[in-house]
């Protein structure tokens, strides 16, 4: 069974699973943390909830909890913007989404004879911010049972503003994602130790052994960071692929809303 906030950031889901025990005793709580000053003031929130249900092993007792961080700011729009792209919902809420999953995990552990923990985090955290521009990067991990969770990090990306949520089409036009794909193409053949012309293979999840670039990214000040999280490209055990184009290649290519937001990001 998927978890609500598995299917909510579209199936992918990102790192760092830690223990229960981490965030403490209580069954549920929030804590904030003060972050030093950015271009905009925020502060980061912690929520857990735990379920009732305690799972107990010839070693160990642990039970089923969910947890999120994300950064508040005073702006309602923008904190509408990070809850949205934390939970994949407009009208999804932090303690909606938390007791819907440990709801679920509670069905299952009165029906399952041999239950095991679940767990679902998912870690929002300031990628990069100007007076006009922020980015999230999104870390999830979820288990539900199998041989192993999963994990994802997804990047998300809004114009403060025009109060607009912001995709690769708006960086790099559609007109141009050909010569895009090509010149990302040729960074990861060099990356990845592959000749110019050899085949792709089984090592890769390509289609018809054609490389194609992900649409999860990021801006950095010299580079345009593509992420691929596992299973998008390679098999789960090789992880994350981290592909970095520089900017100087593509520059001709860039919106103009990407040459401001990239002048204005820090070195």
């Amino acid at each position: 069974m998927k978890t609500t906030i598995t299917s909510a950031i579209l199936g992918l889901l990102a790192a760092a699973a830690s223990s229960a025990c981490q965030y403490g005793a209580s069954d549920q709580g929030v804590a904030q943390e003060s972050v030093a000053p950015d271009t905009l003031a925020y502060t980061y929130t912690d929520y857990t909830l735990y379920s009732k249900n305690v799972i107990k092993t010839g070693e160990t007792t642990d039970t089923t909890f969910f947890a999120a961080s994300y950064p508040e700011f005073a702006d309602s729009s923008i904190n509408s913007f990070v809850r949205s792209s934390l939970l994949g919902n407009d009208t999804a809420t932090v303690e909606g989404t938390a007791k819907t999953f440990i709801d679920e995990f509670d069905d299952f552990h009165r029906s399952d004879p041999f239950p095991r923990i679940w767990t679902s985090e998912s870690r929002a955290k300031v990628y990069r911010i100007t007076p006009t521009y922020l980015s999230l990067a999104i870390d999830v991990y979820s288990f539900t049972g199998g041989a192993h969770g999963n994990y994802a990090t997804v990047f998300a990306h809004y114009d403060m503003e025009r109060g607009e949520t912001l995709i690769l089409d708006d960086i790099v036009a559609p007109a141009f994602r050909n010569e895009l794909t090509a010149v990302a193409e040729r960074y990861f053949r060099q990356q990845e130790n592959l000749g110019v012309d050899q085949a792709f293979g089984d090592r890769y999840f390509f289609d018809d052994d054609r490389f194609r670039i992900t649409d999860n990214f990021a801006l950095e000040r010299d580079s345009l960071l593509l992420l691929y999280n596992i299973y998008d490209i390679k098999p789960y055990v090789d992880g994350q692929t981290e592909l970095r184009v520089p900017l100087s290649e593509l520059d001709r290519l860039l919106s103009d809303r990407a040459k401001r937001i990239v002048a204005q990001l820090p070195n």
